[in-house]
């Protein structure tokens, strides 16, 4: 019988959650249970019901035996002592959600954290909107199974000369473009708006954080944890752009028993393959398919339908149509060029097995 983590414990103050308890207690007999906090190169530091310790993969043959997917921050894993080296990871518990993206240099996908139940979408009001950029960054969280929240940092700008947008018509634009997602607008300097986040803080939640560099993740994070927990840096004159504070994913518990994960700024955004974000987000465009007249409608120039029709009376806004169907051209591009690179890989690794064969056949 498991021994259950109190409120105060080391694993509850990193997420744990009883649907963990019942995966892990799964497992065969003589692990401990662990999160991971951060990746580190050559190991990870995860957290244990004795603290967060220094861990390392379990090596050699047995890494595809046990570990299902490279570990990641956010991940819960079991873990065992060996003599000699400390703790290893032996397995992968499921995950419960993943974000991902496609990789900007290798082959398929990047799996950027796990086990994320909410993910605040910053965007600065010192900055150009780049409603495209927010509204792709949303589709990825649907995509992954978790909860996007768009939050605009810097409300205190608004009115000032630094304010490159108008946090009025901010929200309008998104909530234009993300149907049913929630809009905060917060300053992380004043704590104005603050206190809206507290419902997505929750003891046991895990809670993410992306945006562009510079958009003020930090600053954000040393408020919600009540100390100064990550370094802040200031933004450059002219464009608004950070200096990278943060290079490194990593968990940060909060007072309220909820986690933080911090990412970095990401430079790229592309869509995967998957369109359960799309289709969620789009759900009022692709119901207007079920009134087309043929079953094989392209929305052309065929008669009866219901998207010409909706877009004739206004009912679809063409601005609206034209972004569904650009995302839809950007995540075919996208599935396509992986499979290039995919094939490519291969064929680049069938080559050095040539190479490799014929050099011993030289030898021999």
């Amino acid at each position: 019988m498991s021994q259950t983590p109190t409120a105060d414990s080391v694993l509850s103050r990193y997420g744990w959650t009883a649907e963990v308890q019942s995966q892990f207690d799964s497992l065969p007999p003589g692990a401990l249970l662990a999160r991971v906090a951060r990746v580190d190169r050559g190991g990870y530091l995860v957290a244990t019901a004795g603290g967060v310790e220094r861990c390392y993969s379990v090596g050699g043959e047995r890494d595809q035996a046990w570990i299902d997917s490279q570990p990641v921050t956010g991940d819960w894993v079991a873990v065992r002592p060996e003599p000699g080296r400390g703790l290893v990871v032996e397995a992968v518990l499921p995950r419960r959600s993943a974000i991902k993206r496609l990789d900007p240099s290798e082959t398929g996908e990047q799996v950027l954290v796990a086990n994320v139940d909410t993910m605040f979408i910053l965007h600065g009001l010192d900055r150009p909107h780049k409603v495209g950029r927010v509204e792709r960054l949303c589709l990825i969280t649907l995509d992954a199974g978790a909860v996007p929240v768009v939050v605009l940092t810097k409300s205190d700008l608004e009115g000032t000369d630094d304010a490159a947008i108008d946090l009025l018509e901010a929200i309008d634009e998104v909530a234009n473009v993300v149907r049913d997602v929630d809009i905060v607008p917060v300053s992380s300097t004043s704590g104005s708006g603050i206190h809206q986040l507290a419902p997505y803080l929750l003891p046991g939640h895990t809670v993410g954080l992306v945006g562009e560099s510079g958009a003020g993740k930090s600053t954000l994070i040393n408020r919600l944890a009540g100390d100064e927990v990550q370094e802040t840096g200031d933004t450059r004159e002219g464009d608004s752009m950070g200096k990278h504070t943060t290079t490194s994913r990593h968990l940060v518990p909060l007072p309220s028993g909820a986690v933080l994960i911090d990412t970095p700024g990401l430079r790229a955004v592309s869509m995967l393959g998957d369109q359960t974000g799309l289709e969620q987000s789009y759900a009022d465009v692709e119901d207007l398919f079920e009134l087309c007249r043929f079953r094989d409608c392209s929305h052309g120039a065929e008669p009866g339908c219901g998207v010409k029709e909706a877009l004739a009376s206004g009912e679809l806004e063409e601005a609206r149509w034209a972004s569904y169907q650009g995302l839809l051209r950007e995540m075919a591009f996208e599935a396509a060029r992986t499979d290039a690179r995919a094939r490519n890989a291969e064929i680049k690794q069938l080559s050095k097995r040539i190479r490799k064969s014929k050099k011993n056949l030289d030898e021999w």
